[in-house]
């Protein structure tokens, strides 16, 4: 395992920041573990915990976000052992392994595409802007955008949908661009 150099019972500067650093990584991770989970931000914070009280194993200077990564798959797999509902389907290890492998690839692929996201954002319209953010910054259902607009759920279905592939499309382009650039 990986030993951290400097044995204070404090925190180092680094471990802190690599931590914060990391949230968002962990918090997608999480939820590509667990697709529809109720309890993300109970697995987040175990993570944070374990990681806390770990941190005298990890090395600064090593791949904190694969060390970081392995504790939350670890605080998952206990999650669904625990839990043990019938609504979730639990795989052999060696397969959830492959999956997990998988999604922390794509998430790299995900963190790569960000910022061009943005830029393809300021391009819609006001209000698509509106409608996206309501549905997922405020992760708010339809049915309360559809009352304040005077719009039909199926309509904003629709209008999502268009949005979602403009968006993918426009994201294409500019990865595209880049990469031609380069």
């Amino acid at each position: 395992m990986f030993q951290r150099k400097s044995k204070s019972p404090q925190p180092s500067a680094e471990f802190v920041c690599l931590l914060t650093e990391h949230q968002a990584d962990l918090w997608a991770y999480i939820i590509a573990q667990l697709p529809g989970c109720q309890d993300v931000a109970d697995i987040l914070q175990k993570t944070n915990l374990a990681l806390w009280t770990k941190q005298d194993q990890f090395e600064l200077g090593t791949n904190f976000k694969a060390w970081a990564f392995r504790v939350a798959r670890f605080e998952v797999l206990a999650y669904l052992k625990k839990s043990k509902r019938g609504s979730w389907l639990v795989f052999r290890e060696e397969l959830a392994e492959t999956i997990a492998s998988e999604s922390a690839d794509e998430m790299d692929s995900s963190m790569e595409r960000l910022p061009y996201l943005d830029a393809c954002m300021q391009q819609l319209r006001p209000e698509d802007q509106q409608l996206l953010k309501h549905r997922y910054q405020a992760n708010a259902p339809l049915e309360d955008y559809a009352q304040k607009t005077g719009r039909s759920v199926s309509s904003l279905s629709v209008t999502l949908y268009r949005l979602r592939a403009a968006l993918r499309s426009c994201i294409k382009e500019k990865l595209q661009e880049e990469r031609g650039n380069a």
